[in-house]
């Protein structure tokens, strides 16, 4: 097993681990300060960046996190305490991969941008939290994802938080929430079978919009499932 564990200022940082059938590579990082790069790639199965004990944190405006896992079973379990104006990117490929990101429950995540990509494999497991934080402000998260049995559950609790999705592939379970004031928006591409979709928006002050695609080669047997109202989603 390899393991490793950094305490980061401000700084440019290159992690890189795996082999062709590689794995059990732990990441642990604890990061404070402005103008991060950092980038990591796993290759090979059963590699983690954080635990539940021993997140993955980061703190800082202005940083760009770039995290590739590639091979099955992989986890990613970080917490973005203070983010503003900042650029994550998270891609895995393979089956059976568990992230979790916890964004923005302490601190300043305003103009902040978030890229999942997960190809090649099922049984996935994404779960996106941004918010809970006043000053957390004007989210865009991209979600793009391709294979079966694939599970999401975002929750987006910011002002003018704004979702695209593009979902392709059978019995993928999709759920969202955004909550707070001031026009969420949420475009959806499907394309696929079997698949359930719930969205539920809630604005106290102005505008929910959700724009649906069902792909003509795709959609039957789903459930879809929108709310959109004023308190009470």
């Amino acid at each position: 097993m390899k393991w490793l564990k950094k305490t980061l200022t401000s700084a440019l940082i290159l992690v890189v681990s795996g082999g062709v059938i590689a794995g059990n590579n732990d990441i642990y990082i604890t990061q404070t300060g402005t103008g991060l790069t950092l980038t990591i790639d796993q290759i090979g199965a059963t590699n983690k960046v954080g635990q539940s004990t021993d997140r993955a944190t980061l703190s800082g405006t202005s940083m760009t996190v770039d995290i590739d896992q590639i091979g099955s079973t992989n986890t990613f379990l970080a917490s973005i305490l203070q983010g503003n104006s900042s650029s994550w990117t998270y891609s895995n490929t393979g089956s059976s991969a568990n992230a979790t990101f916890a964004v923005g429950a302490t601190g300043d995540v305003a103009q902040s941008d978030f890229d999942w990509t997960s190809s090649g494999g099922d049984g996935n497991i994404l779960v996106f939290t941004q918010g809970a934080d006043s000053t957390a402000t004007s989210g865009n998260q991209d979600f793009s994802v391709t294979g079966a049995s694939n599970n999401v559950n975002v929750k987006c609790e910011v002002i003018g938080c704004i979702n695209n999705w593009t979902i392709s592939g059978n019995s993928n379970d999709i759920d969202t929430t955004q909550s707070g004031s001031s026009d969420h928006a949420i475009t959806v591409s499907l394309t696929g079978d079997s698949m359930d979709i719930d969205i539920d928006q809630t604005d106290t002050t102005s505008t929910n919009v959700a724009n649906l695609l069902l792909q003509t080669s795709g959609g039957s047997g789903s459930s879809i499932d929108i709310d959109q109202c004023a308190s009470g989603c």
